[in-house]
C-alpha cells in the first residue's frame, strides 16, 4: 500500500520550518540530509537507524513523531489519520509504502520538503557539481528552464542549478537586503554560504519558465529569507529592506 495523503504545507512554508530551530533540530536535519541523499529520497527507519548506529529504530520513530507534532503545532494543519483515529506522525514529512517483498517500509521525503531542503541548504543531487559558469555559458541560460511541472505521482519541479550559480557569480555571496556576508563574519568556514531567493516562488511555476538569474534570483541571508517567507504572500526584497531600514532608524 502506498501512503500519499496530501497535507497543506507548501515549499515556502517548509523553508520556514526548516529554518526555525524551535521546530527543526540539528538531529532532525541529520536525518533529512540522509534521506535526501538516498536514492529517490527514500529510506526506511531501520536503514536510517543503522546508519547512525542506533541500537533500534524506536528512538528515530519517536524523533520524527516529535518533529511532526511541532510542525502541526506551528502550522495548524490536520495530520494524516488512520482508520482507528490514531495519527500517522511519520506521514507529515514523508510519503511511504509497504514493500512486503523486501520486508521494509521506506519513508519518502515529500517533494515540497525536498525542494525546501535544496532551497535552504543548497544540497546537490549526488554527483552534481555546484560550480560557477563561464561567461559564455551564462549567456546561454535562456535555453534552460526551471520549474517545469511534470505529471507524475508527485508533482516534481526541475531545479536548474546553472541559474543559481550564475546568480551567485553576478551578485556574490552577500545578502541583498542587509549586507550580511558569512565569510566576512565567520572567516573561511563561511565561504560560499548564502540562500537563494526566488522572486517568483518556484512552487507557483506551472509551465516552462525561462529563469533570468539576475532578475528572478537574489542571494539573501537565512534571517532575511525567513522574514520574506513569514507570510503566505512573501514580502518583496524592497519591502524587507524598508522594514529593516525603519527598525534601524528607530534604534
Amino acid at each position: 500500500m502506498f501512503y500519499n495523503e496530501r497535507i497543506n504545507i507548501s515549499t515556502e512554508k517548509w523553508c520556514e520550518l526548516l529554518s526555525e530551530g524551535s521546530v527543526t533540530t540539528e538531529n532532525d536535519l541529520r536525518v533529512f540530509k540522509f534521506i535526501y541523499k538516498a536514492p529517490n529520497h527514500e529510506a526506511s527507519s531501520s536503514e536510517i537507524a543503522s546508519y547512525f548506529e542506533m541500537p533500534h529504530y524506536g528512538p528515530l520513530n519517536l524523533q520524527i513523531w516529535r518533529f511532526s507534532e511541532r510542525v502541526v503545532q506551528k502550522t495548524g494543519i490536520k495530520p494524516p489519520i488512520r482508520k482507528d483515529g490514531s495519527t500517522r506522525w511519520w506521514h507529515v514529512p514523508f510519503l511511504g509504502y509497504d514493500d512486503k517483498k523486501a520486508g521494509r517500509f521506506p519513508w519518502i521525503m515529500r517533494q515540497e520538503l525536498v525542494l525546501a531542503f535544496e532551497e535552504v541548504y543548497g544540497i546537490e543531487e549526488e554527483g552534481h557539481e555546484d560550480t560557477f559558469l563561464d561567461a559564455d555559458l551564462v549567456q546561454d541560460l535562456q535555453q534552460h528552464s526551471e520549474g517545469e511541472k511534470k505529471s507524475t505521482l508527485i508533482n516534481r519541479y526541475e531545479r536548474n542549478r546553472q541559474a543559481r550559480n550564475a546568480c551567485l557569480k553576478h551578485y556574490g555571496y552577500t545578502c541583498r537586503i542587509c549586507g550580511f556576508n558569512f565569510e566576512n563574519v565567520y572567516g573561511p568556514i563561511g565561504k560560499n554560504k548564502i540562500h537563494i531567493h526566488h522572486i517568483t516562488p518556484i512552487a507557483k511555476i506551472g509551465h516552462n519558465y525561462i529563469v533570468d538569474p539576475f532578475k528572478d534570483l537574489q542571494p539573501v541571508c537565512p534571517n532575511c529569507h525567513t522574514i520574506i517567507h513569514s507570510k503566505r504572500d512573501p514580502f518583496t526584497i524592497e519591502e524587507v529592506k524598508a522594514i529593516l531600514k525603519g527598525q534601524r532608524n528607530d534604534a
